[in-house]
């Protein structure tokens, strides 16, 4: 006989202890009776049966035995069965170089790249899996095996330090990865049913990769390549000897190195490789896409083993259990009390462990269950008066202050819902809560707006448990908003430069028109004085000339002064005709000036 869950047989060193306690309880019940009614407590009991009562007892007990054997589920009647697993051969080749580490996609190319991986492992039921890691040189992490479980620990150790020679050398790893897959078939056999799985950012440092992918397509190889990565790229961080962050990495020139994902070289690969290209992000590694290519490289029979099947009699004692029950429920059958314990005790045996504890605390379970189905209806305010009504039976319950926070939250009490959640941290060790608690606190701040927090909360959540793709998405929305929020700030900042430089040339421009405006009016208060001069000049030399003519010519002139030479009276008479055609050149001129003419300072403002 072989017991295949044969753990529960330890269940069965309970039944003494049980009995014990039932006999310890009899006692109790008898020494209170007779406290009450007397040495004659037993007369005064109705239907009362001694040996029917122990009998009753008996059959629970056996009822629970059998239980706990079925449990533990028996078999014998082995025989040896022959197994054939037919599938196709997948070496995923991955790119392990410290371009990887760029963090354009979340939490960085390296990362992402093992969780997409790690759901498509899980998915090739039917299929052999090799890896093969590289940089600037290639060697084999796992050889091709059926073991999927172990495929994915390989996987999870895959680091950039793991090679010494950095690059990515395209040739390396396809002439590695064929190599490979060539070693596992059997003699004579095509490769139709192969495939290479090349994820990386496409940069090739090395080059001399296309013959490598034409050796891959005549030895019946499909190649697949995958990039990871964007088109606008990403720094390279640089971590210190003490593991913390020392920057970012940078070339010869001591420039920073911004990697980006090559897709033109990816293309022409998958054109000469025979594959189609896929890019984590937006096509996945488990989509119907990449699982439609698979299937059309065939399958073949690559395993064949003996095993040994064992016939399951579980049932046999499963029968017993439940005829031992019946009997305890027929032997007393006024009380539909009875049936209903029998009936509770079976089902607490047959739960786990959790739920155990959930059944012998009846009113903190019922309180849960009421609030999981308001919660499940959208009645969360429902919700959170029964989780909190479950949580005073059960103060020191992680996971009711999950539930209390996730109701919180969903009623945008965003403060109180973190509370409950680093609540839930405080009173939990446990890896898979801590995450789940640091998720929903970084769901929390998203909802917020407060990408930085969530950011921080989705990284903690994914370093516990690095499979979650929901984390794994709201990590890049947050990322993607903390982007947007930098990028709405520098535009305020520029924007305010903006109106403080305009404010300031506008303030230039009103000066410059003041001064412009000051000197214009001088001018023309100089060329009013001016004007009113040539004015008064002119009645002037009017009024000497009447006073010349109106004089008789009689009058004694006076005695003329000797000059080098004189001039006649015509002569005289061009000069005076001359300046009084000076004057009218200078009246239109100043008219010209005071009817807005040119500005004739020479300056521009």
């Amino acid at each position: 006989m072989h017991f295949a869950a044969g753990y529960w047989l330890l269940a069965l060193f309970l039944i003494p202890l049980l009995w014990w306690l039932v006999k310890a309880a009899d006692r109790r019940a008898h020494d209170r009776a007779e406290t009450l009614l007397g040495p004659r407590a037993a007369r005064h009991r109705e239907h009362w049966h001694p040996q029917l009562l122990g009998w009753r007892r008996f059959a629970y007990l056996a009822a629970l035995v059998w239980l706990i054997v079925a449990l533990a589920r028996p078999q014998w009647g082995a025989s040896e069965v022959q197994v054939t697993q037919r599938g196709r051969d997948v070496v995923v080749a991955l790119d392990i170089s410290n371009s990887m580490l760029a963090e354009d996609v979340a939490p960085n190319r390296l990362e992402r790249a093992k969780a997409e991986l790690t759901t498509f492992l899980r998915a090739q039921e039917d299929s052999r899996i090799g890896l093969v890691l590289f940089a600037g040189a290639a060697f084999i992490q796992c050889p091709l095996t059926a073991d999927l479980g172990t495929a994915e620990i390989f996987l999870q150790m895959a680091a950039p330090d793991m090679i010494s020679t950095q690059g990515t050398a395209l040739a390396s790893a396809l002439s590695v990865s064929r190599d490979l897959l060539v070693s596992g078939r059997d003699p004579g056999s095509a490769g139709d049913f192969q495939a290479i799985l090349l994820v990386t950012d496409g940069e090739d440092l090395e080059g001399a990769w296309e013959d490598e992918a034409r050796a891959c397509v005549e030895a019946g190889i499909t190649v697949v390549p995958v990039g990871i990565g964007e088109e606008t790229g990403g720094l390279i961080p640089v971590k210190g000897a003490d593991g913390a962050g020392s920057g970012f990495l940078k070339d010869e020139e001591g420039q920073l190195v911004l990697s980006r994902i090559d897709l033109a070289s990816l293309e022409q690969l998958a054109a000469v490789g025979g594959g189609s290209t896929f890019r984590v992000g937006l096509d996945g590694l488990a989509g119907e896409r990449l699982r439609t290519v698979l299937e059309r490289l065939g399958t073949r029979d690559f395993e064949q083993r003996r095993v040994t099947a064992w016939q399951e009699r579980y049932h046999w004692f499963l029968a017993l259990s439940m005829g031992c029950l019946l009997m305890a429920v027929v032997l007393r059958p006024r009380r539909l009390q009875t049936t209903m314990a029998a009936l509770a005790l079976l089902v607490t045996i047959s739960l786990p462990s959790g739920a155990q504890g959930q059944i012998l605390r009846p009113e903190s379970a019922d309180a849960a269950a009421r609030g999981r189905e308001a919660y499940g209806a959208g009645l969360y305010e429902e919700a959170l008066q029964e989780f909190e009504i479950a949580r005073t039976l059960a103060p020191d319950d992680p996971r009711l202050a999950l539930a209390v926070g996730e109701a919180l939250a969903r009623l945008e009490r965003w403060e109180e819902a973190e509370r409950e959640f680093a609540r839930a941290r405080a009173l939990s060790e446990a890896a898979d809560l801590r995450a789940e608690s640091h998720y929903n606190s970084g769901t929390v701040a998203l909802g917020q707006g407060k990408p930085d927090v969530a950011v921080d909360q989705l990284r903690e959540s994914l370093r516990l448990d690095p499979r979650q793709e929901d984390a794994l998405r709201n990590l890049e929305s947050a990322m993607t908003m903390l982007q947007q929020q930098q990028q709405q700030q520098d535009q305020e900042q520029q924007q305010e430069q903006g109106d403080q430089q305009e404010q300031q040339d506008q303030e230039q421009q009103e000066q410059q028109n003041q001064q412009q405006e000051q000197e214009q009016q001088q001018e023309q208060e100089q060329e009013q004085e001016q004007e009113q001069q040539d004015q008064e000049q002119q009645q002037q030399d009017q009024q000497d000339q009447q006073d010349q003519q109106g004089e008789p010519e009689q009058q004694e002139q006076p005695e003329p002064q000797p000059t080098p030479e004189e001039l006649d009276k015509e002569q005289a008479m061009q000069l005076l005709r001359a300046l009084d055609r000076d004057e009218q050149e200078l009246k239109r001129s100043v008219q010209k000036r005071l009817k807005g003419g040119k500005n004739r300072s020479g300056k521009r403002w």
